[in-house]
């Protein structure tokens, strides 16, 4: 009797820590790309959609004086843009809450001269109500150097559940990776023997 309990306490176990496993994404190389000046629409940024293709979208902010700037998205799935600190995590559910400000066309921004600041992305593949299928999620550090945007500093990840802005540690999915969706069907099978040596 003793040794069956300790069998299906280590299968309790075990199958506690696959339902903790959490999926993970991962850094896209160049996935937000200042284009910088480029007349009219201003400074441009564009955050990609989809690594394989290479498929990027973005947004301008074109400067209205020395310390103020219009943002003007690319017409096409867009990019949602939100003014971010460090260490934010930018995530789905932390942009449902509304929890940081979003930039919107056609208004207007402040940057103050020599200050950095911080932009959140949030893009994919057909948006639904805000929300994207395939998301990416990322971040750039920009700065105002005397009315002209440079960026700093920047990371884009796709298949995970967000980044925090500033760093490279993306935010787990909190789902089953399929290694431990096949732990999990390893011990159900187990368990089932265990059941049948009875």
């Amino acid at each position: 009797m003793k040794t069956h309990l300790k069998r299906l306490s280590i299968m309790c176990c075990l199958f506690g820590a696959t339902l903790q496993a959490h999926s993970q994404g991962y850094i896209v190389p160049n996935g937000v790309v200042f284009i910088g000046y480029i007349g009219s629409p201003g400074y441009e940024t564009d955050v990609i959609q989809n690594p394989t293709n290479s498929d990027y979208t973005g947004f301008a902010l074109t400067p209205q004086n020395a310390s103020t700037f219009q943002f003007n998205p690319i017409l096409d799935e867009g990019v949602r843009t939100f003014l971010v600190s460090p260490n934010d995590p930018i995530s789905l559910q932390p942009i449902l809450s509304l929890n940081y400000p979003e930039l919107t066309y056609p208004n207007t921004y402040v940057f103050a001269n020599g200050i950095p600041f911080y932009l959140g992305f949030y893009t994919g593949y057909t948006p639904s109500g805000g929300i994207y299928s395939n998301p990416v999620f990322g971040w750039g550090e920009f700065v105002n150097n005397a009315g002209a945007i440079q960026m700093l500093d920047s990371a884009a990840e796709i298949e995970g559940g967000g980044i925090y802005a500033g760093t490279q540690t993306i935010i787990p999915v909190p789902e089953p990776s399929e290694f431990s969706l096949g732990a999990l069907g390893v011990l159900l099978l187990g368990f089932r023997r265990w059941r049948n040596l009875k």
